[in-house]
């Protein structure tokens, strides 16, 4: 879907990007992580042509981008950035159907559509539609971004550091909402961020840069057990295990039988949504060896610390791509 060859840029003899090729298959969700002046925004932009590169060549479906038409490029890619970019004098209608209106769509099919992308990101297009962006939560905005840089319906999706002005609660949300879309739209997205949980929680594949120089790219799991080098492994620290485990449900764990003897009445429960981690912090919290998992209140089994371990081992990712539940059943 998306290649990059020796991409490099240049500016006044500081090397920003240096000989980068990276692919993105295409329905991936790819993330550039890396410290700040890493080059991450600077290869973002150079895939929609918003920074022209000094040399080397980008590809969309194996045809070089040096060749298009830069304003075609950009619309056939949503854009989201930190700042969100609404237009402050317009409503947020309006704001939706910004690109729709620019290609020439007649105003009952972009309105539809922007009915359609305002719930798809969990705002209500009656209340919200007739609002200017002054009057939405930093969260609120951030959804709009999305919407819009989705309306004209773009196989290809750039995020900046789209969720990094908002508090932690409302990020955790709006990732969790942002994996959900992936998972239901299949987009290619390409997403920068310097947050490694934010990066373990969202990527197929994570490509981690330093000045300029991708230091390794693979799956979450595969920097995890297999780091090309100490920059590597310094950077993710001791903590990735933990954070992989964010990555995988208890729904996908292979459970144990309930005991006979109706003991496990005594033992905590959770709900089968929730996350390795959450699971794991469960049984150090309550000292028990094992937890109850339910789904609708309904128990289906029992998991420990060593079920745990297997399905991280196993790689076992949660099956839906997101989770569904989370924390200790009622």
């Amino acid at each position: 879907m998306i290649e990059t060859r020796e991409l490099t840029k240049r500016y006044d003899g500081f090397t920003a990007v240096d000989r980068v090729s990276l692919s993105v298959a295409e329905g991936q969700f790819a993330v550039l992580l890396g410290p700040s002046g890493s080059g991450k925004t600077t290869l973002l932009r150079m895939l929609n042509r918003m920074v022209e590169p000094t040399s080397g060549t980008v590809l969309v479906n194996g045809q070089d981008t040096a060749g298009m038409q830069a304003e075609a490029l950009r619309r056939s890619m949503g854009y989201v950035i930190q700042s969100t970019g609404l237009f402050p004098n317009m409503t947020i209608r309006r704001n939706v159907a910004t690109v729709p209106r620019l290609l020439g769509w007649d105003r009952r099919r972009t309105d539809k559509r922007v009915d359609e992308m305002l719930e798809l990101v969990g705002l209500d297009a009656k209340t919200y539609g007739p609002k200017r962006p002054d009057e939405l939560s930093g969260g609120e905005a951030q959804r709009v971004g999305v919407a819009r840089a989705l309306a004209a319906d773009p196989p290809v999706l750039l995020m900046d550091e789209p969720f990094g002005a908002v508090d932690p609660i409302t990020r955790e949300h709006l990732q969790i909402e942002m994996k959900r879309i992936q998972r239901d739209l299949r987009k290619t997205v390409v997403f920068v961020t310097h947050d490694i949980d934010e990066a373990v929680l969202l990527a197929d594949s994570i490509a981690l840069l330093r000045n300029g120089q991708v230091q390794q790219s693979g799956t979450p799991e595969d920097l995890w057990r297999r780091p090309a080098n100490d920059f590597v492994r310094d950077f993710f620290g001791e903590n990735l295990g933990l954070r992989i485990m964010a990555r995988h449900c208890l729904s996908d764990v292979e459970l144990d039988a309930l005991p006979p003897d109706d003991s496990w009445h005594t033992l905590p429960a959770i709900v089968h949504g929730a996350t390795l981690k959450e699971a794991l912090a469960e049984l150090v919290g309550t000292g028990a060896e094992r937890l109850v998992v339910t789904v609708d209140g309904t128990p289906k089994g029992t998991a420990d610390f060593a079920s745990l371990m297997r399905a991280l081992s196993a790689g076992v990712q949660c099956a839906d791509g997101v989770r569904t539940g989370r924390g200790r059943d009622a």
